[in-house]
């Protein structure tokens, strides 16, 4: 069994009371949340630049696979043709 219990509504009140301003110092000290090690987004670190390396094994990686496509393409499109022409028996 199961029981749902919605909130209609709610009385709040605030009571004014005077304080000194040591007071609102010390209650201001208490209750402001404070994060000392929070990273807010946008305020990482500026990253590293690549090595001359690591960009030139990426250049060459790139233009393996890229040529590794080209020649795949082609024979794909050989058999195609290959494949696509009339034959007349």
């Amino acid at each position: 069994l199961a029981d749902n219990h919605d909130i209609i509504s709610l009385k709040l009140y605030q009571l004014t009371v005077e304080r000194t301003p040591e007071e609102e110092k010390k209650d201001r000290e208490v209750y402001l949340p404070v994060v000392d090690n929070l990273k807010l987004p946008g305020m990482e670190a500026p990253l590293e630049p690549m090595s001359g390396l690591a960009l030139f094994l990426i250049v060459f990686f790139s233009l393996v696979a890229l040529v590794f496509a080209i020649v795949i393409g082609v024979i794909v499109y050989n058999k195609w043709q290959e494949q696509s022409r009339k034959h007349f028996y």
